[in-house]
């Protein structure tokens, strides 16, 4: 078991999976974690749909587009290395949420940490026909599908890099094969008041 400020580091978008199947038990403990992830004015309106079949896998991925910096395909999986889960995050309409993307993204790291954690890699997906997706898996009218979640262990490991010299945040494959995240430096993001005091130690 990995702590958790090691499981945030490592964590990096999955597009290429193995194809073993995830143990339920993973996936059921992926939700228990987001169940209990904090919400506005504690409305738990998020329901969490994991879909596992082989086929309805399948179309949920036709119904996907991957990588938005990279139009020529590369960034999304082929054949024999797409997710073997999914984990949907639906909304139910009949409980009213303030803060509804807030308690999504919330949530929905939850699961993905959660998962990470027995070695199951993620990939975050929005650009997906939810309403067809609604159809394939007949949900009721006041379940909305608003994210779903890839899953499936890595057959890749993506790095972080520091940005490049033209400050593109858009990730790329080099020539060698390695998947890049380009990724802003903690002092380029991180403010602080004159009571903090950093340490080189502090930053491992």
């Amino acid at each position: 078991m990995t702590d958790v400020y090691s499981l945030m580091l490592q964590r990096r978008s999955i597009r290429k999976f193995k194809p073993d199947p995830i143990p339920s038990k993973i996936l059921v403990r992926a939700v228990n974690a987001a169940r209990l992830a904090p919400c506005g004015a504690n409305a738990q309106s998020l329901k969490f749909y994991i879909v596992q079949e082989p086929k309805l896998v399948a179309q949920l991925f036709s119904l996907s587009k991957w990588g938005m910096h990279l139009p020529d395909g590369s960034a999304c999986p082929k054949e024999g290395e797409r997710p073997t889960a999914w984990l949907l995050i639906l909304h139910d309409q009949a409980i009213p949420a303030t803060t509804l993307a807030i308690d999504m993204g919330i949530a929905g790291e939850h699961a993905v940490l959660c998962a990470l954690n027995e070695g199951v890699g993620s990939c975050w997906i929005l650009n997906m026909n939810f309403k067809k997706a609604a159809e394939i898996l007949d949900l009721p009218a006041f379940l909305e599908i608003h994210a779903a979640i890839a899953l499936g262990y890595p057959n890749i490991e993506p790095q972080a890099v520091a940005l490049p010299p033209s400050r593109s945040t858009k990730y790329y494959w080099e020539e060698t094969g390695n998947f890049c995240v380009p990724k802003r430096s903690l002092s380029e993001v991180m403010l602080v008041d004159k009571s903090v005091h950093i340490k080189e130690s502090d930053l491992d």
